[in-house]
């Protein structure tokens, strides 16, 4: 029959038949993000602390990123991506990532969960899906722009006090006839976070939520690439540089470093990820030594203790 419903407990989600560790075919896999979807209708989208960032989502849709499906459901990474394709080309679902994280969205949603009290909404089922996820993109995006504008103010405020900074420091220099110090590295911050982005993007298919705390850890990095290679005598301009950062990006294979991946933790792992390139013969994903050496040779060995 395919009229009517088979009325399921939410219960039998918590039975440990349901709970036993396996893998999930592709059926239990669209009935596990039936059940978690958001349930309950409200006015205004839900917020959440998820892995970090205030993520808001409403009726019928789901924060829920590759890494966590892929051990929710013990799927390779390809799996969970082919699955998910496969999902919005019938339609059956719609995917954000404007918070930083993947939400999403079941298109039919009120077919499977109706509202009680709602009938005539019922029949809208895709029409308020619909709605939510607009609505949901577009609070997504008001959000976006009201934390880049508060960085934008924080950065411009911040560069404001260092400017006062500056300006005492020159006089003074001025005062004992030295002349001035011209700042180093300008706008290398701003094409190293592009070549990151760029190669998050290239690489994950989705895009990197960038933060102050991102900025600081990519001249922290920067400086250790710029420290090897001076070492090495090599160049450092900032051409050089970017170069390097991109061959260091493309050596790490590490499964918890990709699976983490943020500038964060590739500073703070800088040295683990060029012993490797340098002490592995062929790494996960087939570099040859050849390449590996190019590797080390690009962006040298960073001793912290120096």
């Amino acid at each position: 029959m395919d009229e009517g419903f088979l009325r399921l407990s939410r219960r039998f989600f918590s039975n440990e038949m349901w709970k036993v560790a396996r893998e999930f075919s592709e059926c239990e896999a669209w009935l596990d993000l039936i059940q978690s979807a958001r349930f309950e209708a409200t006015d205004k989208a839900y917020s959440e602390l998820i892995g970090g960032r205030e993520i808001s989502y409403s009726r019928g849709q789901y924060p829920a990123s590759i890494s966590f499906l892929m051990k929710r459901w013990q799927w390779s990474e390809k799996k969970v991506r082919y699955f998910l394709a496969k999902l919005k080309k019938r339609g059956m679902i719609t995917t954000c990532n404007k918070q930083g994280m993947t939400v999403i969205t079941l298109c039919n949603y009120d077919e499977y969960n109706p509202v009680k009290g709602k009938g005539e909404d019922i029949d809208r089922g895709i029409d308020n899906s619909q709605e939510i996820s607009e609505f949901n993109n577009a609070l997504g995006e008001i959000r976006a722009e009201l934390r880049a504008t508060a960085e934008k103010m924080a950065k411009k405020m911040e560069e404001l006090g260092q400017a006062r900074g500056n300006k005492k420091k020159k006089d003074k220099e001025i005062d004992n006839n030295n002349p001035p110090i011209p700042p180093e590295g300008e706008g290398i911050n701003i094409k190293s976070r592009s070549v990151f982005e760029s190669y998050v993007k290239s690489t994950f298919d989705t895009d990197y939520y960038w933060t102050e705390k991102d900025a600081g850890s990519m001249s922290k990095l920067l400086k250790k690439i710029s420290f090897s290679r001076n070492q090495k005598g090599m160049p450092v301009d900032d051409d050089s540089l970017l170069y390097a950062l991109q061959s260091l990006l493309s050596s790490i294979h590490d499964d918890w470093i990709l699976k983490n991946f943020s500038v964060a933790i590739i500073n703070s792992k800088y040295n683990e990820i060029v012993n490797q390139a340098r002490n592995g013969n062929k790494d996960k994903a087939g570099n040859s030594d050849s390449d590996r050496k190019a590797v080390i040779r690009t962006t040298a060995t960073y001793n912290i203790d120096k």
